[in-house]
């Protein structure tokens, strides 16, 4: 065999190695943010753990200064995204079974969603004129992402998790 074609060989065979080493890496590996990594959450300890995230949240959405006289409407709106924000991450650290898998995932982006329309609310309420109708669709869609999130909350158990006051 020539000098040559044994460096090609040697190539081939390196960068096949290289190739499996990264698929083998990538399929240990949990990618998923569907919190795959901790033990999975079966019977009552599944709702309970997702109750105590919302009542979490629920505190720290009452503890929140009263607009406008305490805070600015904008930064109420901007802590009200925060606090949804870190719900969503919280929901998203619990592992959950195949059966529960697709409404989790479904909850956690519909508070996501809603984090990120509190956010476009805050913005909007920031500037020297907020348009009117601007402010009246985000305040439509997350009346409708509230209404989604309570009717799922409800197909799955999460009591604590239902419809909460936020004004």
């Amino acid at each position: 065999m020539s000098s040559d074609t044994r460096r090609r060989v040697v190539f081939v065979v390196a960068a096949l190695i290289i190739v499996a080493l990264v698929l083998a890496s990538t399929g240990c590996s949990s990618t998923s943010g569907s919190g795959d990594d901790g033990p999975e959450l079966s019977g009552a300890d599944y709702p309970e753990s997702m109750n105590e995230i919302c009542a979490a949240t629920t505190d720290r959405l009452a503890r929140l200064p009263t607009p406008p006289d305490e805070i600015s409407r904008a930064d109420w709106a901007g802590e009200v995204s925060l606090a949804l924000r870190d719900e969503a991450t919280a929901f998203d650290e619990i592992s959950v079974g195949e059966t529960r898998r697709t409404d989790h995932a479904s909850f956690i982006e519909n508070t996501e969603n809603q984090s990120a329309l509190w956010m476009s609310l805050s913005e909007a309420l920031a500037g020297d004129a907020p348009d009117d109708v601007v402010l009246g669709e985000l305040t439509t869609e997350i009346a409708e992402l509230t209404l989604g999130r309570d009717d799922l909350a409800t197909e799955m158990g999460l009591a604590g998790c239902q419809a909460r006051e936020v004004a």
